[in-house]
């Protein structure tokens, strides 16, 4: 009953470490099309993106997706160092959510790829005894120029040492509030490795110390009642942490480790609730959820027993069971087929198949809701074999394609969705559809001469001759020497009867006709792809990167 939520109050979603705000927009799609179906008025849902650096702040507020969700109200901004934050000031709202003026209703916390960039603290288990791991910070050469570089970090060579501590080990400094929940979980540890240990190989743990910080901040906004889905590289297994081993740090332009699932999951049990955790080992994405319902906490009165050895997973069991809708969600939508899974299916149908079959490609489609990703990674072998599909694939096709522009969230101008959707239109000779999302290209990405190239002839298929002139001269502006708009131009022109002498002469010009291999949208002008049609007895063709 701790958890019932309270309709007239505003039901935040706070996500950590939000970057660009891709996910976010997904998420903030997918909860209004459950408008209908939810118990809860979706209205009163409010998704607060955030980050500790104001450069993504700035993003977000200029970004076109994102200001309808501003207008209604369903979404607000604010800076948030999950780490160190005790308050979220909500940007828009002019509210601040704290301890001290908590949330009416459970709070739901989203952590995506974030808690593996947080700070750890590292653990190893020998002979029953518990020692810290302390780093020394160098670089693997001599001399480095500038100590500041931030470059430096590839060069990164670490120094490690264990030393046993005491059983009071949290129970001092920041995490001092904590420090029974955080002490129980390390006993639970030196417990289990040390009886379990029959090859004597001892383990190493590292410890999330970083979000179970942010995780008790967060959770004390809302009367200690949670809700936290997260996903990251990362374990759930103890048994991977078997052996004496440093931590392998990733560097990648910053730096990041392994996320210990089961201790996150083990701090939520110690504290009165439970964790789902996806069993699959064989994945990159791991996908846990975590519920804490702000009541029976296990106490100092009944000390460490309950929790010990197999009472973890036992408690675990027994609270999760008053939730069966979000079990049975996590079982549908994490375990029996989750992100990982999509991942690698999409991965191999590009990287094992060389010649996946249209029919394949538009099932991935829809597996992944018409994901603009997808698409685009998929777009030579749409645009190779619609042309030739069966008129009731193609239909499956056109009734998708509007849902891959929905879902596209522009981050840069390296990856031309809405250029790449016209080309499937022309294909299939949908001229009117074809130039819609050319001149989406040309207003979202930037003018292009081949985009405006291929606007000439969608008009001039559209017995449209005066548009097809000014867009195939358009191009020509942009680029004097594209030899297919000048062709164009002087053909188009002839038939108005308006010929500029001063135009090249086709056969001094490639006006195209064969398909040329296909290249990224970095640079149309290099390589382009054509699609040749018929059109009033001669052949076209409409450029692509």
């Amino acid at each position: 009953h701790s958890m019932n939520l309270d309709p007239t109050q505003p039901l935040y979603i706070i996500e950590l470490g939000t970057g660009a705000g891709k996910f976010s927009f997904f998420m903030l799609k997918a909860l209004n099309e459950m408008a209908e179906t939810v118990r809860f008025p979706v209205s009163k849902i409010v998704y607060v993106m955030t980050d500790f650096t104001e450069s993504n702040f700035n993003f977000w507020m200029t970004h076109p997706v994102l200001a309808p969700y501003v207008e209604s109200g369903q979404l607000d901004f604010a800076i948030f160092d999950a780490v160190n934050d005790t308050s979220i000031d909500l940007h828009f709202a002019k509210k601040t959510i704290s301890k001290e003026d908590p949330t009416g209703n459970p709070i739901c916390v989203v952590a995506n790829y974030l808690f593996d960039t947080l700070c750890h603290d590292i653990f190893q288990v020998k002979d029953g005894d518990l020692k810290e791991g302390l780093i020394s910070v160098g670089s693997s050469r001599k001399e480095e120029p500038d100590p500041l570089d931030p470059e430096i970090i590839k060069n990164f060579n670490n120094l490690y040492k264990y030393e046993s501590i005491e059983p009071n080990y949290y129970s001092k400094g920041e995490d001092e509030d904590d420090g029974i929940h955080l002490e129980r979980i390390l006993a639970w540890y030196k417990d289990y490795f040390g009886s379990n240990d029959p090859s004597g190989i001892g383990a190493s743990v590292l410890f999330p110390i970083g979000a179970l910080r942010a995780l008790k901040h967060l959770s004390a906004m809302s009367k200690g009642r949670a809700f936290v889905i997260s996903g990251d590289k990362g374990n759930n297994n103890v048994d991977q942490f078997r052996g004496l081993m440093d931590p392998h740090i990733a560097v990648h332009g910053s730096f990041s480790l392994m996320v210990n699932y089961h201790a996150i999951g083990a701090y939520f049990t110690s504290r009165g609730g439970f964790a789902l955790h996806n069993p699959q080992e064989e994945a990159s994405l791991k996908v846990s959820c975590f519920v804490l319902p702000g009541v029976n906490n296990i106490g100092d009165e009944e000390g460490t027993a309950p929790f010990m050895g197999e009472g973890m997973e036992r408690l675990d069991n027994e609270r999760s069971r008053m939730f069966p809708r979000l079990r049975q969600a996590f079982n549908d939508y994490a375990e029996s087929f989750g992100p990982n899974d999509f991942f690698i299916m999409q991965k191999s149908v590009k990287e094992d198949a060389p010649n996946p079959t249209l029919k394949s490609v538009v099932a991935l489609l829809k597996l992944g809701d018409w994901d603009p990703d997808v698409f685009y990674k998929f777009r030579d072998t749409i645009l190779n074999q619609v042309g030739t599909a069966s008129s009731k694939l193609r239909n499956d096709l056109c009734r998708g394609i509007p849902r891959i522009w929905e879902n596209y969230y522009q981050l840069d101008k390296e990856k031309d969705v809405a250029f790449e959707i016209g080309r499937f239109f022309y294909g299939i000779r949908d001229f009117a559809k074809a130039l819609r999302y050319y001149t989406i290209s040309s207003e979202t990405i930037g003018e292009h001469h081949v985009t405006f190239h291929n606007m000439g002839l969608c008009f001039y298929s559209l017995h449209m001759p005066q548009d097809a002139a000014e867009h195939f001269q358009k191009s020509i502006n942009l680029n004097a020497n594209y030899a297919k708009a000048q062709s164009w131009l002087q053909k188009v022109q002839k038939e108005l009867g308006t010929e500029n002498p001063t135009t090249k002469d086709p056969s001094e010009g490639d006006a195209g006709g064969s398909p040329t291999a296909s290249s990224t949208n970095n640079d149309k002008d290099l390589k382009v792809e054509e699609i040749t049609e018929q059109v009033g007895g001669i052949t076209v063709t409409s450029d692509g990167p």
